[in-house]
């Protein structure tokens, strides 16, 4: 392998590492509020500790196998897929796994209503150099358990709204609901276009760093690309039926919302190359073609008040698989 073709594919495999250093604020709802009989939250305080607990324990059990498939009840969708990935590249001597530590800054829980239910947590940072973990358990039915779905880490200097006390509960709202800036469904359909195209004249979002090193990988890796005389495109997807819309307790709304990253890298005639970490996930003979999928979760807020701009508080890149089409 000549050494032109192996750097560019230590660029073309260079993943986004989306996890920001401290500067988070959570502020807290006050604890005193008494709910009335008909405003009862969901989920009493014991039950979702003990949600909590039984998932790190699933997760535990699972980490020490390096099968997610013995934390099937308690961890699935994008979570299982990510954490997957990760012992695949962790043993082929990649990062490790996500932490996800045992203390909680804050427990935030659904009213009494319809289902799909969701109960999102918000930890302790996992250590001095990373922001708090955002994480989304999902519960479809009466009969099912609450599963983790997502999680991302916090942005720096992100500030989550205050949320309802959890023995009232929030309300969860459609993405079409109005009363806000723009519906949440609006603001997500905006978001994922400025993903696509970059950044518009005039500002439609808060800054954040999740973006900020998107635009960056990618400028980088298409500068790559076309260097060799080929190409690099992010193709990027919300996934609305998975995401969930809070309603905050100043009437803002928290929006949690998952979304499909593919990455493709292409130089016609070349032989690419891949670290060891990202080869252990591909299945294949690696030519001229690669491409990474992810699964991220971004974590917006939709103000009430329209003089003010939505804002990314919580984001992470998870690298899920590597393959040599676009589809899998």
């Amino acid at each position: 392998m000549s050494t032109p073709a192996r750097r560019w594919g230590v660029v073309a495999s260079a993943s986004l590492a989306l996890v920001a250093l401290a500067g988070c604020e959570i502020p807290l709802p006050d604890p005193s509020v008494t709910p009335s009989p008909l405003e009862q939250g969901a989920l009493l305080d014991g039950q979702s500790s003990a949600i909590f607990t039984d998932t790190l324990a699933e997760i535990a059990e699972a980490d020490a196998a390096r099968n997610t498939e013995l934390a099937a009840l308690r961890l699935g969708g994008d979570a299982a897929m990510a954490r997957s990935a990760q012992y695949v590249v962790h043993k082929a001597g990649g990062a490790a796994p996500d932490v996800i530590p045992p203390d909680t800054l804050a427990v935030y829980g659904p009213e009494a209503g319809d289902w799909p239910r969701v109960m999102v947590v918000v930890t302790e940072p996992p250590d001095e150099t990373l922001t708090p973990l955002v994480l989304l358990w999902v519960q479809e039915d009466a009969r099912s358990a609450y599963q983790l779905r997502e999680w991302a880490h916090m942005l720096p200097g992100a500030i989550i709204p205050a949320m309802p006390n959890q023995a009232v509960g929030f309300a969860q709202i459609p993405l079409d609901s109005e009363g806000f800036s723009h519906t949440p469904q609006e603001v997500v359909d905006a978001y994922v276009g400025v993903l696509t195209e970059g950044e518009p004249t005039e500002a439609t979002f808060a800054p954040d760093s999740y973006r900020e090193r998107m635009f960056a990988a990618r400028k980088a890796l298409k500068a790559a690309a076309v260097a060799r005389k080929g190409m690099y495109v992010d193709k990027i997807a919300a996934r609305p039926e998975e995401a969930f819309a809070l309603l905050t307790a100043e009437g803002s709304a928290l929006v949690l919302i998952p979304i499909t990253v593919t990455s493709v890298f292409t130089v016609p005639g070349a032989q690419l190359s891949l670290p060891a970490s990202d080869k252990a996930l591909l299945t294949g003979t690696l030519k001229d073609r690669v491409v990474h999928h992810y699964r991220d979760l971004i974590v917006l807020i939709v103000p009430k008040d329209a003089s003010l701009l939505p804002s990314v508080v919580a984001a992470d890149h998870h690298l899920v698989d590597v393959t040599l089409k676009e589809t899998t």
